[in-house]
């Protein structure tokens, strides 16, 4: 079995292609193969790709258009068997020479750890070289709850263990069209270990048209995430419909008082449960990122429902529920 395989899925993505393979290439850790999975484009991408002469580069081209999940499950299947670690790169984003040195050095040194991301730097200009950045979770028991607010993993900056993905099945949802690679975490994260490294070894290239941030697909987005995290709340013993996540999380229409106190109290309850959950499993400033992260969903709700903050029946009813953080925390967190 060889060491490594780059997955590296495109569509119509000619104009950046050739960086972020170049990235690629010019990595410290020369041991592995890199395969470009064209799903049918319609640019010059093919052209692009067959001047490399690197006997690392492989090119397969879709017949049809499959869409990203397919794409990425096709090549799982051609990859899983004959590689012992699979590294995702997407055609638009850029790699550090350092990311696969250390993570193949983190995975080889941590058995039990079965999927690696790194940190990473978003931007629109790719020519920026950024001092610091907003950083991922980096440890297992905290990325399982930071699952429940975000996708937690920089997902071309992905490396995973194989025989973990065969032993389990683990393959991209293809029922899902824009938040695949979120639903698989959740399901990788149910039956293994999993972390971010805290070293930015990637940028991720910010385009307006991407797969979640166009306008059209947008609504379908926070469709598709409501779907998946009110399925993920329930491992942790909490039931919230899809429509009670969609309202909480991305509902930007105003509501009557009596509707949203309502609401509140059902996700202070399911925050409190939550954080009694995690009092065991996670260190001391991890508890304190949580709680804070609680607060900002409900006072972020609390802002798009329109009610005002200047009520102090409101305050009542909310201070007196929560017990994911003191109170006296709680009310200064409300005044911000």
């Amino acid at each position: 079995m060889k060491k490594l395989a780059v997955l590296l899925p495109t569509y119509n993505a000619a104009s950046y292609l050739e960086e972020s393979i170049d990235s690629i290439l010019y990595q410290t850790f020369s041991d592995f193969d890199l395969y470009v999975y064209d799903d049918c484009s319609t640019d010059n991408t093919a052209e692009i790709v067959s001047k490399y002469t690197d006997f690392r580069v492989f090119y397969k081209r879709n017949n049809v258009n499959m869409g990203i999940s397919k794409t990425l499950n096709k090549g799982l299947e051609d990859l899983l068997l004959h590689y012992e670690y699979i590294a995702r790169m997407d055609a638009d984003d850029w790699s550090y020479p350092e990311r696969f040195k250390k993570q193949l050095g983190y995975l080889e040194q941590n058995k039990e750890v079965v999927l690696c991301g790194t940190q990473g730097y978003w931007l629109k200009d790719m020519s920026q070289n950024p001092n610091s950045g907003w950083k991922y979770p980096l440890n297992n028991q905290y990325l399982q709850r930071y699952l429940l607010f975000g996708a937690s993993f920089g997902h071309s900056s992905v490396m995973i263990r194989s025989h973990f993905f065969n032993q389990y099945n683990l393959r991209y949802s293809e029922t899902i069209a824009t938040c695949e690679d979120w639903e698989l975490w959740m399901r990788v994260l149910q039956f293994g270990v999993a972390c971010n490294l805290p070293d930015f070894l990637m940028k991720y290239r910010v385009l307006e048209n991407s797969n979640h941030r166009s306008l059209e697909k947008q609504q379908q987005h926070w469709l598709e995430r409501s779907k998946i995290i009110s399925n993920y709340w329930s491992n942790f013993g909490i039931e919230l419909s899809p429509k009670q996540v969609f309202d909480f999380y991305y509902n930007e229409n105003e509501i009557y008082k009596t509707e949203f106190i309502n609401n509140c109290k059902v996700f202070i309850r399911a925050f409190n449960k939550l954080n009694e959950k995690s009092s065991v499993d996670l260190e001391e400033s991890e508890k304190s990122s949580l709680a804070y992260m609680l607060a900002r969903k409900i006072l972020n709700y609390w802002r798009r429902s329109g009610v005002s903050r200047i009520n102090v029946i409101i305050w009542v009813e909310l201070v007196s529920e929560v017990r994911f953080m003191s109170k006296t925390k709680w009310i200064k967190s409300i005044i911000r």
